[in-house]
């Protein structure tokens, strides 16, 4: 045991890659909209698999290992929503009709008004841009609130698999309270 912290770059890859996919996916995208639900699994299941990697390699892992895992996880998720998203868009075109009733949908479930016309806004510029423009706005927008809610995923995959670091060295006693020092002779 080094007690060196091991890399994110497995768990961030793995946790956030996995949940940017599955937010691309028209039927699964759909969990996205309870409260940025897979966002945040992203970010916890790489929390999840960075304190497996961390206690593999005796090392402490606190909410903060699984916050910055978390906002790390946040870059693979951005990119793969936006790759695969990208695709998806190019395979099954959405139609303006589709768009309408999305956006009456979002009037319908009693949203902020403001949220709606910046949602409104947001997908009528994105509409207008395909290929690189399109999977650069994507990934801006995903990055910007992946950040937020993955790093959230994180920090409670932080505190529910919060472990602290194996000790190597044998604990030493008190000797004024009458304990017995090992390191005596």
């Amino acid at each position: 045991m080094d007690n060196h912290a091991p890399s994110m770059m497995k768990a961030a890859m793995i946790g956030g890659g996995a949940a940017g996919v599955a937010s691309s996916i028209p039927l699964l995208g759909a969990i996205n909209c309870a409260c940025c639900a897979l966002v945040i699994a992203g970010g916890f299941l790489a929390g999840y698999l960075q304190s497996q990697e961390h206690r593999r390699a005796g090392v402490g892992f606190l909410p903060g290992s699984g916050a910055k895992v978390g906002v790390f996880a946040a870059v693979f998720f951005a990119a793969a929503a936006a790759l695969v998203g990208s695709l998806v868009s190019m395979a099954m075109p959405t139609s303006p009709e589709d768009i309408d009733n999305s956006l009456a949908q979002l009037e319908e479930s009693g949203l902020d008004p403001q949220m709606i016309e910046a949602i409104e806004g947001f997908v009528e510029m994105a509409a207008g841009n395909s290929g690189i423009v399109g999977f650069i706005m994507s990934f801006g927008f995903w990055l910007v609130v992946a950040a937020i809610f993955s790093t959230i995923g994180g920090l409670i995959a932080g505190k529910v698999f919060k472990h602290e670091p194996a000790s190597s060295t044998p604990t030493t006693v008190d000797v004024e309270r009458g304990g017995h020092d090992p390191g005596a002779m």
